[in-house]
């Protein structure tokens, strides 16, 4: 299978000049056949003629289906290369199917008139992303306050709002007034998974064969929850009768740390007695160490830009472990991947040869914070 996926196929040009080959000696061929007398010089021109456009759609055709061949179909037999439905395929094979989208929920709160009603179903909307969010029960205000828990009402991350967050009564409603607060945000909105997440979880899948509580059991149960994107198992954690896990929910802002509704969540998924946990289970969300980037790029354009802090943040993602290290020199290197970029330089933080980024403790996790440009 390497020997295909990286085997060269012909150029347009090498496959156009093959199949003119061909086709001229089909036409000589031909030509032996019949009776030479027959065929006017007229009609040889006119056949070589055409035979140079069919070539060439002979040609690029076999280009693309090699292509294809290559790049796409043979990957789709390597489970951590394929993609899309064929993707979906791998994952089912292996009884974790592709997690789909949920809805956020959080609680709010607000103030009103004693004994005034927030009916179950009133629309509230955060007017900075247009979300809206539906109260899920009735609720009386008391002592001036009433508080409500909402859901949103579109499955997807977009549904996650920070803590503080401002929802704003779609209509009015008597005896409340018309802004809520979201104390503790919203959480527990995931989009439907990726590719690349979902790769992430089969590969840990694959490294990883289910042993009955194994450290990497722990993650695997934390990884089928929606939104949370990566975990890690830890063995005796507080003493020889505990287990425990370090989970992350990237679609969270503002550094893909899990909320304690989904801490919660984690915590009773694999509190489950078929999963079998140990006396004591530890879920844990670790520590950011926050790593903040200046780049000057050249060429710098709002492309190239934009393509740096992918990289950067898809390296923070597959790079980052609990208690690990990023060399400076990964954060270099994936920059200089980037298309279109010429040369580049950090101006913050200061990177040199054989530097390392290092988290504090098994409990800290090195994440990308803000990515800055200067001209």
């Amino acid at each position: 299978m390497t020997t295909l996926i990286n085997a060269p196929i012909p150029s347009i040009r090498e496959a156009t000049d093959n199949a003119a080959r061909l086709l001229q000696q089909a036409l000589a061929m031909a030509v032996q056949a019949s009776d030479p007398a027959s065929v006017l010089p007229s009609d040889l021109e006119l056949a070589r003629s055409n035979i140079k456009a069919l070539a060439f759609v002979r040609g690029a055709g076999l280009h693309g289906a090699y292509r294809y061949l290559r790049d796409f179909i043979s990957r789709q037999a390597i489970p951590g290369l394929s993609a899309d439905v064929f993707l979906d395929g791998w994952l089912d094979t292996y009884s974790m199917p592709r997690k789909e989208p949920s809805l956020a929920s959080g609680q709010a709160t607000g103030t009103g008139i004693n004994g005034a009603v927030l009916t179950a179903g009133t629309l509230l909307q955060h007017e900075a992303s247009g979300q809206q969010f539906r109260t899920l029960a009735d609720a009386t205000v008391a002592a001036g306050a009433v508080s409500v828990a909402v859901m949103a009402t579109q499955v997807g991350a977009g549904g996650n709002l920070a803590a503080g967050a401002q929802l704003k009564l779609v209509t009015t409603v008597a005896g409340i007034d018309s802004t809520l607060s979201l104390a503790a945000g919203t959480s527990g909105g995931a989009d439907r998974e990726s590719d690349e997440e979902a790769i992430y979880r089969l590969k840990q899948r694959l490294a990883f064969s289910p042993m009955g509580g194994a450290p990497a059991d722990y993650a695997r149960w934390a990884l089928s929850l929606p939104g949370i994107t990566r975990a890690w198992g830890l063995r005796n954690p507080a003493g020889p009768t505990s287990a425990g896990v370090i989970i992350m929910a990237d679609g969270n802002a503002p550094y893909g740390l899990p909320t304690s509704a989904q801490q919660a969540q984690v915590y009773d998924y694999i509190s489950d007695p078929r999963r079998g946990p140990p006396d004591e289970l530890f879920v844990i969300i670790p520590t950011p160490q926050v790593v903040n980037v200046t780049l000057r790029l050249n060429a710098d354009t709002a492309a190239t830009r934009a393509a740096a802090t992918a990289a950067l943040r898809d390296l923070f993602f597959r790079e980052s472990v609990p208690g690990g290290s990023i060399p400076h020199s990964h954060l270099m290197e994936v920059v200089s991947g980037v298309q279109g970029e010429i040369d580049h330089q950090f101006t913050a933080p200061a990177l040199t040869t054989g530097g390392v980024f290092t988290a504090s403790s098994y409990a800290h996790l090195l994440v990308l914070g803000t990515v800055s440009f200067v001209s």
